[in-house]
Parts: structure tokens; sequence; C-alpha cells
């Protein structure tokens, strides 16, 4: 992966349970996968051999390069994989391997987001543009991935994510100065 273009941000469409969550993120991450269950590498190699389709490999590391989380009313910064690395984030548009992926705790289509955790994630962002010149204007949700190859998230077509209450819009108009709040 060369210098990334874009931030990416993610929700974990889990509830945060106040505890710490990234640790099944991560878990979840690098397991066999199906259907969106952990299984066991026994149980993948039984399905592969019975010619089951959508048996998912475990990826290295957790997808993403961070993550927010907040617990006890503190938020916690999380390290994922490192900059620079091939990500596992997003696959669509191309943005694995142009992008820093962030994930933010929680289901944002059933709650908003804390001012706490966008707030965070606000200096954060800042941070990595900075860091690697990326514009405010490359600052996306992962349902923009979506869009950006012709699937609609308002449709159903793709994922909702960072969440249909996560105030995707205001946010990226904040970080490009199109107002002064969040």
């Amino acid at each position: 992966m060369g210098k990334p273009n874009y931030i990416v941000i993610h929700h974990s469409a889990t509830p945060d349970q106040k505890s710490r969550d990234w640790t099944a993120i991560t878990r979840f991450h690098t397991s066999f996968r199906q259907g969106g269950n952990i299984i066991s590498p026994n149980r993948a190699a039984e399905l592969r051999a019975a010619g089951t389709k959508g048996i998912e490999s475990p990826w290295p590391y957790v997808g993403y390069n961070s993550g927010i989380e907040e617990i006890d009313g503190k938020i916690e910064f999380l390290t994922g994989h490192a900059i620079g690395l091939q990500g596992y984030h997003c696959k669509h548009a191309n943005m694995n391997s142009q992008s820093i992926g962030i994930c933010i705790v929680g289901n944002f289509d059933l709650a908003p987001p804390s001012m706490t955790k966008l707030n965070f994630l606000r200096d954060l962002c800042y941070s990595y543009m900075v860091n690697y010149k990326i514009p405010a204007s490359n600052i996306i949700g992962h349902r923009d991935a979506g869009l950006m190859i012709g699937l609609d998230w308002r449709k159903g077509e793709f994922k909702t994510c960072p969440g249909k209450l996560f105030p995707l819009q205001t946010f990226k108009d904040y970080m490009t100065g199109k107002t002064t709040t969040i």
C-alpha cells in the first residue's frame, strides 16, 4: 500500500457494551467465518470439503487501522494494523489499498454516536489529515465506497456504515469548514 488518500469511517454495528469490544472485533476479523458467525478451523475445512460457498478465511490482523471505544464515559483509542499494510476494512472502490480505516464501536443504525466519540474522531481525523496530507474532502463513510461503485445504501444495496444515524454529512461539512459545529 502506498500513501493513504482517504479516511474511511466505520461503525462496529454492534451495541457498545461499555467494555472491551475491540477484543471481540479483533477475534472476529482473525477467525474463520460463515454467514457472519465465527467458526472453528476444523468446521471451515469440513464445510469447504463439502463444497459450501461463503466460508471466509481469517485476516492476518484486525481490518481497521484504529478504533474509538467509549468505556465508562472515557474514550479509548484502539490500535489496529499499521498504516502502510494492506487493509481489510473496505474492499470496494480499492479503499483497502488507499485508505485509513477508523472503526467507532457502536451501532449507529440504532442511536447516534455521542459527542465525546465525534469529538475524538474529529481530532483523530485531523491528525491523519496532517500526517498523511489527506484533504478533508476525502473523509468518507464506508457507505460512500458503495456509492463510488454504483451501490446505494439508501436503497438497501450496500451497507449503511457508519450507520443511518451517524451525522456523516454534518461531520464532513465540519471537517471541510462548511460549518463550525458537528
